[in-house]
């Protein structure tokens, strides 16, 4: 599997530099000068990182062969990847790549089912995205393509997540905005998640899971908080 390390924004500069929206806890590794990384579309690449700089919050990549801001234009979007087998284990037990959350079964501590994790979300407080449980034997039906994010078919964004480091996988095919639901991934609300046995259980305060989502964001990895658990970067 691919995991997604990274989304080219656009060009800076006039020299071929572009700007790159992170999608890892460990840019400094995973972009280091000499790596050479597999993209999305594949005919974009693959990019060997040339230098990297860090700008006003933004992290710089210089690729080889990219001289201008005409070339540098024309990976305006492009999915920079890595293979699963290169991001490795997390050492810590309470960090989870996004990839391992995603599918797991959902239920109450109680044992009533909620649904199926579809996705990861950073935004400095790590989100499960969660499909919830079809009812009267309905299933949700997607509303068309949906832009990046984790999910089960395409390149994933590498990084721990929550209650660990967690790799995130993107793809199309994610239920529409309002049938998700959205669960902040930290030990209070999250006291466990068995990998191996496909299941995570969730806590949920009064209201929690009556609130659907919003918009689709991006999907990465993401770190536990002062709750404990919650989905980690790369």
């Amino acid at each position: 599997m691919q995991l997604v390390v990274g989304r080219i924004t656009r060009p800076h500069g006039v020299r071929g530099e572009v700007s790159v929206e992170v999608r890892t806890d460990e840019p400094d590794r995973r972009f280091a000068v000499g790596r050479v990384l597999a993209t999305d579309p594949p005919a974009a690449g693959p990019l060997t990182v040339e230098s990297l700089r860090w700008h006003s919050g933004r992290l710089l990549i210089q690729f080889a062969g990219v001289a201008d801001r005409n070339q540098a234009d024309e990976l305006r979007g492009t999915w920079l990847t890595l293979d699963s087998a290169e991001a490795g284990p997390s050492d810590d037990p309470d960090e989870f790549h996004d990839v391992e959350l995603i599918g797991l079964a959902v239920v109450t501590t109680s044992g009533q089912p909620v649904g199926r994790v579809t996705d990861v979300r950073h935004f400095g407080q790590d989100l499960l995205v969660i499909e919830p449980q079809p009812t009267d034997g309905v299933k949700p039906q997607p509303a068309g393509p949906v832009g990046s994010g984790p999910a089960t078919a395409g390149p994933a964004p590498t990084g721990p997540a929550g209650r660990g480091p967690a790799l995130s996988a993107r793809g199309a095919g994610r239920a529409a905005a309002d049938s998700e639901l959205l669960v902040p991934f930290v030990a209070a609300i999250v006291p466990e998640v068995d990998v191996a046995a496909g299941r995570l259980v969730i806590d949920p305060p009064p209201g929690l899971l009556e609130l659907a989502a919003g918009e689709p964001g991006p999907a990465g990895p993401a770190k536990a908080g002062p709750g404990g658990n919650g989905p980690a970067g790369n």
